[in-house]
């Protein structure tokens, strides 16, 4: 089962819109967006692409998003951390800007998977039992490629792909 995870979307809905529909085609299962989307207009967009096809879009909080006064039909919002348990897996999602909360969440040891953003640069790597993501910005990467990432839960392969 594959999953998309993006973050720093920064309200660019074009690229935005791309990213969705590059994710629509790897038929992803769930979308977690991990802060500073940017806007009302970027969760428009997931959900307007992933709502008919009643595929779920998770998001958080960043450092630059401020409460949306709506929230589109399909897109869940957590807040600046949320939880999910995920087909087996328990899945923590927040933006990174709290560096603090960001290690402490790591080293619970509560959740398979730790998905943040944020640092706007990609990395994978485990601490005990827990597999941190940062799937990079989709727009405005520092020094990185913009990119996304598809995770697939069974096998564990991660791509990061170009936005």
């Amino acid at each position: 089962m594959t999953i998309g995870i993006l973050s720093d979307t920064h309200g660019a809905c074009v690229i935005t819109q791309t990213v969705a529909e590059q994710m629509l085609q790897a038929s992803v299962k769930a979308v977690f967006h991990c802060g500073d989307f940017g806007g009302t207009k970027i969760l428009n967009i997931l959900s307007a692409v992933f709502s008919p096809l009643k595929i779920p879009v998770f998001t958080v909080l960043g450092n630059v998003d401020g409460t949306p006064v709506a929230v589109p039909n399909g897109v869940e919002l957590l807040g600046r951390f949320g939880t999910i348990n995920w087909h087996g897996k328990k899945i923590a999602l927040l933006h990174g800007d709290d560096q603090k909360k960001l290690q402490q969440t790591v080293l619970s040891g509560e959740f398979d998977f730790v998905f943040s953003g944020h640092l706007h640069t990609v990395h994978d790597y485990t601490k005990g039992k827990t597999r941190c993501i940062n799937p990079g910005s989709v727009v405005l990467g520092r020094g990185s490629p913009d990119s996304f990432a598809l995770l697939d839960l069974d096998s564990g392969a991660l791509t990061i792909k170009p936005s």
